[in-house]
């Protein structure tokens, strides 16, 4: 009967006198101060870039910088956010600063360009893109590094020392693969990172990774096992690695924090 009732006064919004119906007439939302790139990568994909920068000018040392994962999803909420909170001034901490986010694309690529390469290893069937190509985590992280980097430091100037790059999901596994690596973000938010992949893979890299002095890890993680990596052979809870990651020496200098 709601449902019903919320159909009708949607047949009523349509009908109303002086209401356009054609969409023609549709004025599209739009974010001032943004821009979209198409950039592609060495194997000839493209990718769309989307940019959102501050009012004014660039402080001395240039703007900070936040790398998003997933931007087609991420990007306005993220550029909004961080405006309203940048107008907080002090309030809330934050400054102006350059928001770019990279659209995954389709699923295929999301999954292959977020994994690292793990020899052997196949998703197995129940879990999350089971069956999908996997392994190109390094070429993506080079595609950032070598292409889309110079044509964002060649149109706005950037703060080499303030640059976060924040995933989620796959991308949070990009992010803690990045970290492990060496790349050179000094910031690194992995939210709910995919541990389960290659059986505990990158927790085991930046377990081994050399401590970091002068970088940041934000992980976070809902506390109840996700259901959709119910059948996940080598899953287990997000404290686990991160307490293992932690207890290793590994992350001197890195703050881990649970929310």
């Amino acid at each position: 009967m709601k449902r019903l009732s919320v159909l009708a006064a949607l047949g009523l919004l349509t009908m109303t006198p002086g209401v356009a119906s054609s969409s023609s007439v549709a004025a599209p939302w739009q974010l001032e101060r943004s821009d979209v790139l198409t950039i592609k990568s060495p194997d000839g994909h493209a990718y769309r870039v989307l940019v959102a920068w501050p009012e004014g000018e660039p402080p001395a040392g240039g703007w900070p910088l936040l790398w998003m994962l997933d931007g087609e999803d991420n990007f306005p909420i993220a550029a909004t956010t961080a405006r309203r909170r940048a107008r907080a001034g002090a309030r809330s901490g934050i400054g102006p600063g350059l928001i770019v986010a990279i659209d995954s694309g389709p699923l295929a690529r999301r999954v292959f360009d977020y994994t690292p390469a793990a020899p052997g290893y196949v998703i197995p069937a129940g879990a999350p893109a089971s069956g999908l190509p996997t392994g190109g985590a390094d070429a993506f992280l080079r595609f950032i590094e070598q292409q889309v980097r110079p044509q964002i430091v060649a149109r706005w100037k950037i703060d080499a020392s303030r640059q976060t790059l924040m995933g989620h999901s796959f991308g949070g596994l990009l992010a803690l693969h990045a970290l492990a690596k060496g790349a050179p973000f000094s910031r690194y938010v992995a939210v709910s990172p995919s541990f389960w992949f290659g059986n505990g893979l990158v927790a085991r890299e930046v377990e081994a990774m050399t401590p970091a002095s002068g970088k940041r890890l934000v992980a976070t993680a809902r506390a109840a096992r996700p259901r959709a990596t119910s059948k996940v052979t080598g899953w287990q809870p997000f404290s686990r690695p991160m307490a293992s990651m932690r207890s290793s020496g590994c992350c001197r200098g890195i703050v881990m924090d649970r929310r």
